[in-house]
């Protein structure tokens, strides 16, 4: 058995805050790592600090130049056990993703419609939420069998344990 873990993060940018405000929900952003440090986390965001249109998918770090200016930001790191064909089979589809990472963009019309319960799939096209749950769904982990993936429904992952929850910087 091998373990993973998904991460569930408010930076307090503005976008997160939009999303918190018209979710209620704590946090906003969501991301998967393979290592229990967390020394590489992969999602859809924003690719520099500044700049929220120019966006796709990011393997990020927490030591990262986003994470020293938003260094406030909070999260909910989860454990979850999977065994090793399916964390072989993870590998392949994050490889895959980061292999052709200039084809793939940020939904950003989809996190608009999402507000309003309103999806619009595009190829090529993810916010953090739906990149995760599919990259679960592709490696046979887990299913959420939903149109819209909320950050909260990774917190109902079967057999999933919270191992952290506080500052980013501080784990």
């Amino acid at each position: 058995m091998k373990k993973i873990y998904i991460i569930l993060t408010y930076t307090g940018t503005i976008t997160s805050k939009l999303v918190r405000l018209f979710t209620k929900y704590e946090y906003s952003h969501v991301s998967i790592s393979l290592d229990k440090n967390i020394d590489y986390m992969y999602s859809f965001g924003r690719k520099g600090v500044h700049n929220i249109f120019n966006a796709g998918f990011i393997k990020e770090t927490k030591n990262s130049k986003f994470f020293k200016v938003f260094n406030k930001t909070k999260c909910i790191i989860l454990e979850i056990l999977v065994d090793n064909k399916k964390y072989k089979k993870l590998i392949k589809v994050l490889k895959k993703y980061e292999d052709n990472k200039d084809i793939y963009r940020y939904d950003t019309i989809g996190l608009f419609l999402r507000i309003f319960k309103l999806t619009h799939k595009r190829k090529n096209y993810f916010v953090c939420t739906e990149f995760v749950g599919s990259v679960l769904k592709e490696a046979e982990i887990y299913d959420f069998n939903k149109k819209i993936i909320k950050p909260y429904h990774f917190l109902n992952i079967p057999n999933n344990k919270i191992i952290y929850k506080g500052k980013l910087l501080e784990y």
